[in-house]
């Protein structure tokens, strides 16, 4: 389902994976058809967010606990919506958290109501106490940044060349190609199946 979601976005909007081309998925393309703005607040909370919408002219009441300090922040108001990501995090994690909230908006728009607010726990957690919503949102994040046929290509590369592929270098490669953490490439790695335990 969420691969599908994605496969009908890269569709629509122009934007095929091609395992051929390097560097990181365009992730403001995927952003910019949607008509989601996307905005990096240091020290991200509900009331920078308020703060932020009220500069903007938009009528907002608070959100939540205003000082919890958040990862994302999800708010729509009509058809336009803005997805905020602290930008005190280092570049990988705010393309995962940013990524993280467009799969909000295209998965749960219809289910979350005007906002979603993400706290800064680890977005990879895959616990018991992660809800369904924010377990899709990570996967949709994964499945954009780290396409599957990205990897898979990078991995048969390295096989063809060095008749091997250690897990620790393609991940190391591959997070610094596609701009995303090594924790977040470890998990898809395994995810996959791919990459030699060497």
């Amino acid at each position: 389902m969420i691969a599908d979601s994605i496969a009908r976005l890269r569709t629509d909007f122009g934007i095929p994976v091609d395992a051929g081309v390097r560097g990181p998925v365009p992730l403001h393309r995927f952003f910019d058809e949607i008509a989601l703005s996307h905005v990096a607040i240091p020290g991200l909370n509900c009331g920078r967010v308020v703060e932020h919408l009220l500069a903007e002219g938009s009528k907002v009441e608070p959100f939540d606990d205003p000082a919890e300090p958040l990862a994302g922040f999800l708010y729509f108001a009509g058809n336009f919506g803005h997805a905020f990501v602290d930008a005190d995090d280092i570049l990988p994690r705010r393309r995962f958290s940013a990524a993280h909230e467009l799969g909000h908006a295209v998965l749960h728009r219809e289910r979350m109501g005007r906002y979603r607010a993400d706290s800064k726990k680890t977005l990879l957690e895959d616990d018991d106490s992660m809800d369904e919503l924010e377990r899709e949102a990570n996967q949709f994040a994964a499945e954009l940044l780290m396409p599957e046929a990205v990897v898979r290509a990078r991995a048969a590369e390295f096989e063809s060349f060095h008749g091997c592929c250690p897990l620790g270098v393609l991940n190391y490669r591959l997070a610094a190609e596609l701009l995303v953490s090594r924790e977040a490439m470890r998990y898809r790695l395994k995810n996959l199946g791919v990459g030699d335990e060497r």
